[in-house]
């Protein structure tokens, strides 16, 4: 069973979602029933950020939500660098969706150094444009 942080595009949004509870933009799912998985997935399809959650209790992110506290905007980085040789290449893909252009470069390069998995490697130069097309189509128009 994992659980999956949850970052809704809407970043003020409260309220419900195919079953998962949000609280300023953020819910928290696992995929230990088949209706977890399915929101997991449509969450992705639908463009939300999906990430590996940090292994904490309802109540602590919920007291993080209130607080605002640092480890609850950014579970990714609890201390240490993402390590992508001990996530699943699907957690590793989940990372790579919220990471900026320096951080998907260090974690695809330690894949390529690492595990090597076609999975991840396979779409290396599709994530890594995605994540230079923003500040490309800001500088056209100037």
């Amino acid at each position: 069973m994992n659980t999956y942080r949850i970052e809704a595009p809407v970043r003020s949004f409260s309220g419900e979602s195919v079953g998962v509870q949000f609280t300023k933009g953020t819910g928290f799912v696992n995929d230990s029933t088949k209706e977890g998985r399915a929101a997991v997935e449509y969450f992705r399809r639908q463009g939300y950020g999906v990430a590996p959650s940090d292994g904490k209790t309802d109540e602590e992110r919920a007291q993080e939500l209130v607080t605002g506290a640092p480890a609850q905007r950014d579970p990714l980085t609890p201390g240490e660098p993402f390590d992508p040789a001990k996530a699943k290449a699907e957690d590793v893909l989940a990372h790579l969706d919220q990471a900026d252009l320096d951080e998907a470069t260090r974690v695809l390069d330690a894949e390529a150094d690492g595990k090597k998995r076609s999975t991840i490697l396979g779409q290396r130069d599709e994530i890594l444009a995605a994540k230079q097309a923003p500040a490309d189509t800001k500088g056209a128009g100037a």
